[in-house]
């Protein structure tokens, strides 16, 4: 699905549009370290606090153990359907990367390392 260059034209946006997406990458690779320590039941605290459609369905859908590929086919489904473009659709491949990464059990420097890469326009200072 991210290898799409349609999908990669459509989630073109802004400098600013990026900087404004770096806190969610910070909090993906957070869950993703409390995931790997506590456990993904451990996950479930955080639901109240998310305010992301997007991202509440896909942690649920990990919580609730669902098989990786349905929760991929899930979030493929959002992405390709719900007429998306710009940061909104930018924002729904990173949430897609990072809850798939945290799925597979990858360590939160790959769940950065991987989401992040979606913000070419960012220098690395910009995460310290």
């Amino acid at each position: 699905m991210l290898r799409d260059l349609s999908l990669a034209a459509k989630s073109a946006c802004s400098k600013e549009d990026q900087e404004s997406l770096i806190p969610l990458i910070i909090s993906l690779k957070e869950l993703g370290a409390q995931a790997k320590k506590r456990g993904f039941l451990s996950l479930e605290d955080q639901l109240g606090s998310i305010t992301d459609n997007f991202l509440k369905i896909g942690l649920q859908l990990i919580i609730d153990q669902t098989e990786p590929e349905v929760v991929s086919d899930i979030l493929d489904s959002d992405i390709y359907y719900n007429e998306s473009n710009g940061r909104e659709l930018l924002k729904k491949i990173i949430i897609r990367e990072g809850l798939l990464r945290i799925q597979a059990g990858d360590t939160s420097r790959n769940i950065f390392l991987c989401t992040r890469i979606f913000l070419g326009k960012i220098d690395n200072s910009a995460f310290a």
